[in-house]
C-alpha cells in the first residue's frame, strides 16, 4: 500500500487493538491476536491485511486468536467498512456514521467471516478464517475496513461504583485493505450540507465534509469561518488539524460555539482545507431560523440563562414602588397641611365672631 494510503491507519490498527468507553489495562484482555499474512500481501510486517487480487478473485484469509486465561473466550467475528467519526478518526466498528454516495464498495460485502461464532478454550488457540471476493468491477483506489474481534464473555460483565454501571468492552480490530492495483488516486474533498445542530447538548455548526475517492485523506487541516451573510465580521471560527478521512466516507464537521447562544439570520461558511501539498476552498450560504435557534439554544447545557428581562422587570416595578410611595406620603402630607389650615381658619373665624 502507498504510504499517502495508509495514513494514521498504521497507528490505529497496527497493534490490533480498540479500547472503548474507558482504558483497559494490559492485564484485563482475554485474548490474543495474531494476523496471518498471505504471499499476496502488499505491506511487510505489519498486523493488518494489504491485498492485491484481480477482480473477482477469491481467497481465503486468517487470524489465530490465543487464549492465555482459565476460561473459554466467545467471539463473534464482525467485518465494517472503514468510517470516519465527526473527530476527524478513521474507525473500523460498526459505526453510526454512513457511508458516502461515492462508496461503490463496502469491504463488508466482500470479506467474510466463515464462522458466526468461535469458542477458544482456555490455554488453547483458533484459527478464525475469512473469506475475500474481490469485486468484479474495475477500480483504483483501495476498499478498506477491518475485523472486529471482542470477548462476548467479557462484554456482558459490569461493575457497579456507585449506582452507576460501568461497563467493560474491549476488542481487537485487524484493518483490511484491498486493492486491484498500485495507483495512486489524487484524494478529491467536497463540502455537503451545512447547517446548526448540537453533539452532547452544545451548539455547533456542522460542516459536512465528503471524501468521494477510494483513497485515504490524511494530515488533513481545516480552517472555517462563518460570517453574517454580506458581512466581513467573524461570528464563528475554528481550526482542526491532523484529521483523516476514510476512502469514500463523509463526517460532519462540528463547527463548536464553546457556550455562545445561536442567533438566527443568513450566514456564509467560508472553509479551507489542505492536505499534503493539496488544497481546497468552500463558501457556502445557510441560514438559522429563529425557532431553530431558540430551541437549541434552549438545550445547550453551556449556555448561562439570560435573566435580562427579569432584572429589567424587578427593576422597573422597584421604580414603580418608590414612585407609589413617594406619591402616597407627598399626598399625605399634602391632606394633613390642609387639615390643620382649615382647622386654623376655623378657629380665627370663631374668635372673630
Amino acid at each position: 500500500m502507498k504510504k499517502q494510503n495508509l495514513g494514521l491507519m498504521i497507528l490505529a490498527v497496527i497493534l490490533g487493538l480498540l479500547i472503548l468507553n474507558r482504558p483497559v489495562a494490559a492485564n484485563e484482555l482475554t485474548f490474543g491476536v495474531e494476523t496471518n499474512l498471505p504471499t499476496n500481501q502488499l505491506t511487510k510486517n505489519v498486523n493488518y491485511f494489504d491485498l492485491k487480487l484481480a477482480p473477482g478473485q477469491q481467497q481465503t484469509i486468517s487470524v489465530t486468536v490465543t487464549n492465555s486465561t482459565s476460561k473459554a473466550v466467545k467471539l463473534k467475528p464482525e467485518v465494517n467498512a472503514a468510517t470516519t467519526n465527526l473527530n476527524g478518526v478513521v474507525e473500523y466498528t460498526k459505526a453510526k456514521a454512513v457511508a458516502d454516495t461515492s462508496l461503490r464498495y463496502s469491504l463488508a460485502d466482500y470479506v467474510k467471516p466463515e464462522q458466526t461464532t468461535i469458542t477458544v478454550p482456555a490455554k488453547q488457540k483458533k484459527q478464525v478464517n475469512l473469506k475475500v471476493t474481490m469485486p468484479q468491477g474495475h477500480f483504483n483506489g483501495v476498499i478498506a475496513g477491518g475485523l472486529r474481534l471482542q470477548d462476548e464473555n467479557a462484554d456482558q460483565q459490569s461493575k457497579a461504583t456507585k449506582g452507576t454501571t460501568v461497563q467493560n468492552q474491549y476488542a481487537y480490530v485487524i484493518g483490511i485493505v484491498l486493492h486491484q492495483n498500485t495507483r495512486t488516486v489524487k484524494p478529491i474533498l467536497k463540502l455537503g450540507e451545512v447547517g446548526a445542530s448540537q453533539v452532547n447538548y452544545r451548539n455547533v455548526i456542522n460542516a459536512t465534509l465528503r471524501n468521494v475517492q477510494a483513497t485515504y485523506i490524511n494530515q488533513l487541516q481545516v480552517k472555517a469561518k462563518i460570517y453574517p451573510r454580506g458581512s466581513k465580521k467573524v461570528s464563528y471560527t475554528q481550526t482542526n488539524k491532523g484529521l483523516q478521512m476514510a476512502p469514500n466516507s463523509k463526517f460532519a464537521l462540528p463547527i463548536r460555539l464553546n457556550g455562545q447562544a445561536l442567533k438566527a439570520g443568513q450566514y456564509t461558511l467560508d472553509l479551507k482545507a489542505t492536505s499534503k501539498g493539496q488544497k481546497w476552498h468552500f463558501k457556502r450560504n445557510f441560514t438559522i431560523a429563529g425557532a431553530q435557534a431558540a430551541k437549541l439554544n434552549k438545550r445547550d447545557v453551556t449556555i448561562k440563562p439570560n435573566y435580562t428581562w427579569l432584572y429589567t422587570l424587578i427593576g422597573a416595578v422597584i421604580i414603580v414602588l418608590l414612585v407609589g410611595l413617594i406619591w402616597f406620603f407627598n399626598r399625605r402630607q399634602l391632606k394633613a397641611k390642609e387639615r390643620e389650615n382649615a382647622a386654623l381658619r376655623a378657629a380665627l373665624d370663631k374668635k372673630k365672631s
